[in-house]
């Protein structure tokens, strides 16, 4: 089923009541590029860092798009997103081609544009991709982009996929992010496959069927997976920092991110589900708000 991306999101009108996001807080999207010329983003605060590639005409601006206007889709528009009136920043980093659905982003890309995103003001990341632990030469450059992020403050929201074995997965399993796994209506995982104590500490469940997002050329299209419900979250994490600043408050990343996992509700065990179990639980929107 395809639906607004906000429609499984119960509380999420409460928050959106208060604000649709403030334009001092700002979003990092590291995804791949993005048709920003899409009715969606008209009046949207969304500009794109240059990357290597964005001059490629023949990257495929599908995902970008999609994922970018979950997050600043404007209302009324054709496809709304969460914080629409937060700033965005788009950094792509993958290089999507139309003959495959592989991203051609790497670990080292991955970790220039998070330091890219950190130096250009981000208070939130939302992304996806990274390697497993065993490649630690690869990975040392991207560990040390998020314990940068981390000591920024910045919170970085890591979509959760894998291939259903136990491991290290950066950067889902690094402790300073929040790993978000997606589920269809009935609460069913759709492609978590990571299991094992660390994610038990960072990871939520979040909606991610069918979501309806824009597509390039003035479209719409409704995708399904982990990297949209990420998408959700940061958008999520970026209303609550727009109400601290509502209150008089400082926009506070570390403090989003522990009431997006305090308040999540927790998830039944099964023997099928391995992995739900050692996730921290149901992303619950009213909850999380009524802790900032």
């Amino acid at each position: 089923m395809s639906t607004d991306p906000r429609s499984n999101l119960a509380g999420l009108a409460a928050i959106q009541a208060e604000t649709l996001g403030s334009p001092d807080v700002c979003v990092a999207v590291l995804d791949g590029p993005v048709d920003l010329s899409h009715p969606a983003f008209r009046g949207a605060n969304v500009t794109a860092l240059e990357m290597p590639v964005s001059s490629d005409e023949a990257a495929d601006r599908t995902h970008g798009t999609h994922v970018t206007s979950l997050v600043f889709g404007q209302p009324g528009g054709p496809a709304p997103g969460i914080a629409p009136k937060a700033k965005g920043i788009v950094v792509p980093v993958h290089n999507f081609r139309p003959e495959t659905s592989a991203p051609a982003g790497n670990p080292p890309d991955l970790a220039k544009g998070i330091r890219d995103a950190v130096a250009a003001g981000a208070h939130v990341i939302t992304m996806h991709g990274g390697g497993l632990s065993p490649d630690a030469g690869m990975l040392d450059a991207l560990a040390k982009a998020l314990a940068r992020a981390a000591e920024r403050n910045v919170l970085v929201v890591v979509a959760a996929e894998g291939d259903g074995n136990e491991h290290f997965h950066v950067p889902a399993a690094a402790s300073t992010v929040l790993a978000v796994a997606a589920e269809d209506a009935e609460g069913k995982l759709l492609d978590f496959g990571m299991w094992g104590p660390t994610y038990r500490d960072s990871g939520i469940v979040a909606p991610g069927e069918g979501l309806i997002g824009a597509a390039p050329g003035g479209g719409t299209v409704a995708q399904s997976g982990a990297t949209f419900a990420a998408a959700m979250v940061a958008g999520i994490a970026a209303l609550l920092l727009s109400v601290q600043i509502a209150r008089g408050k400082q926009a506070d990343p570390r403090t989003v991110r522990a009431a997006l996992l305090q308040s999540a509700t927790p998830l039944s065990i099964t023997q099928s589900e391995r992995g739900k179990g050692v996730l921290r639980g149901r992303l619950d929107v009213a909850a999380a708000f009524k802790l900032i």
